[in-house]
């Protein structure tokens, strides 16, 4: 977030005011893999095509969302296709976490941090079993807590990581107000518990 732009709104109808929103470069959406600690199994992400579907796209080409493939090692070394799912990213998932026993957890949407499905938690087969947008996560009153862009919403820090590492069912991140969130991988639920400690220096998403 190296640039800044100027945007222009109408307020209450005549008057005008200009604001300063951080502008985002973002590289392109590409095929990521990500893998399993046990390195057992892994999920190759395609992205989508649907940019009319994000946030501040309205007008772009709208087409098919992401996919995920889910892989299995067998006992010859290779690995087996289980299921092919569509995500619910228009584009791409921006980080994503995937557990010993095949549950997959994505973070964001490209170039749309903050915006749309900001966290979902997929099933061994591909299956939704929980989706939030930032609405579900956090009061009306904290939102505007969030740091701001000209896409995205920035509320999650690095690094995230399981809070009982040999079950792996749940995730531990930290957000950008101070606060952490725990996602339990098996029902879909999440806890959050606040602060007052925002993101060390280089630790945002």
């Amino acid at each position: 977030m190296g640039r800044w732009l100027s945007t222009t709104c109408v307020l209450f109808g005549s008057a005008f005011y200009t604001s300063l929103l951080p502008a985002d470069d973002w590289p392109g959406p590409k095929t990521e893999e990500v893998f399993s600690k046990n390195g057992l199994r892994f999920v190759r992400i395609l992205p989508g095509e649907s940019v009319g579907d994000t946030f501040g796209f309205a007008g772009a080409n709208k087409g098919r969302y992401a996919r995920a493939e889910f892989y299995l090692r067998q006992p010859d070394r290779s690995y087996k296709l289980t299921a092919d799912a569509e995500l619910l990213n228009p584009v791409a998932p921006v980080s994503s976490m995937l557990s010993d026993s095949g549950a997959l957890i994505t973070f964001d949407n490209w170039h749309n941090a903050g915006y749309g499905k900001v966290v979902v938690i997929y099933s061994p087969n591909g299956k939704p079993l929980a989706a939030r947008e930032l609405e579900d996560l956090y009061s009306e009153e904290r939102l505007p807590d969030l740091p701001m862009s000209t896409s995205s919403r920035w509320w999650r820090c690095r690094p995230m990581g399981w809070s009982d590492v040999d079950k792996q069912t749940k995730v531990d991140m930290h957000d950008r107000i101070g606060g952490y969130f725990v996602f339990d991988l098996t029902d879909g639920s999440h806890r959050y518990e606040p602060g007052s400690a925002p993101c060390p220096a280089g630790q945002g998403l």
